[in-house]
């Protein structure tokens, strides 16, 4: 995957990890600890440091588990400069990489495992595609900073992008199917799975009990989109 991705007014940068005092953790930490960005997050705000380091543990790449898992994580900061000029994905000049940033936000990719929402086919794919085409989810997180501009979607297109420059990566998959869960009342990610060009597959009817947009909710409906982005 490409390390920094450059779009018009994005910086992409590709996080493999993130320790206690570094940067990465400080972004991410800003991030999860935000009652605003998590609203929508299954996971809730994070309360602490450690809180920060489980919920980051569950997508940044890892040496433990099973093998084949794929994760891909990109820090996403906004350009306080213009980028006249610069192409998406390839190699910038040096200048270009010393603009001035600002972290608003987060895009992942990661392969299902057994924690993973199960669905049934006419949601997702077939159970014998599995053995040709590897599933990734798709999960995004901004700060309300970067909210209502375009960024979301800015940024999971060029995310989508670097999956395709990237082929090596998923082997020994030949086809990547990335597939999106968004809950009902999240209209703004609605708008971005339209926009990124991810279709609905229908509505997944869940039950159980979970703290989510400030409330205990037993039962939600949840959009369930897909796409091929391999094939």
């Amino acid at each position: 995957m490409d390390p920094i991705i450059f779009t018009p007014r994005l910086k992409l940068t590709l996080v493999t990890k993130a320790e206690r005092g570094s940067p990465e953790f400080e972004w991410l930490h800003e991030l999860h600890s935000n009652e605003k960005s998590t609203w929508w997050s299954i996971f809730g705000q994070a309360k602490s440091i450690e809180d920060t380091e489980k919920v980051t543990k569950g997508y940044l790449p890892t040496n433990e588990g099973e093998e084949n898992t794929y994760r891909v994580a990109y820090a996403v900061h906004k350009v306080l400069e213009s980028m006249n000029g610069s192409i998406e994905g390839e190699p910038q000049p040096a200048e270009q990489g010393k603009k001035s940033t600002e972290f608003i936000g987060l895009v992942t990719l990661k392969s299902l495992n057994a924690g993973s929402l199960a669905l049934s086919e006419d949601l997702t794919l077939p159970v014998a595609a599995a053995t040709t085409t590897l599933t990734v989810e798709l999960a995004y997180m901004f700060l309300p900073i970067g909210w209502g501009k375009g960024y979301a979607t800015e940024s999971v297109e060029a995310v989508f992008e670097s999956c395709k420059r990237a082929r090596s990566f998923w082997t020994p998959f030949s086809k990547l199917y990335i597939r999106a869960i968004v809950n009902g009342g999240n209209s703004a990610s609605l708008r971005v799975m339209d926009k990124t060009g991810m279709t609905k597959r229908g509505v997944y009817d869940w039950t159980g009990k979970i703290f989510l947009a400030g409330e205990w909710r037993e039962r939600d409906s949840l959009h369930i989109f897909g796409m091929h982005l391999l094939e």
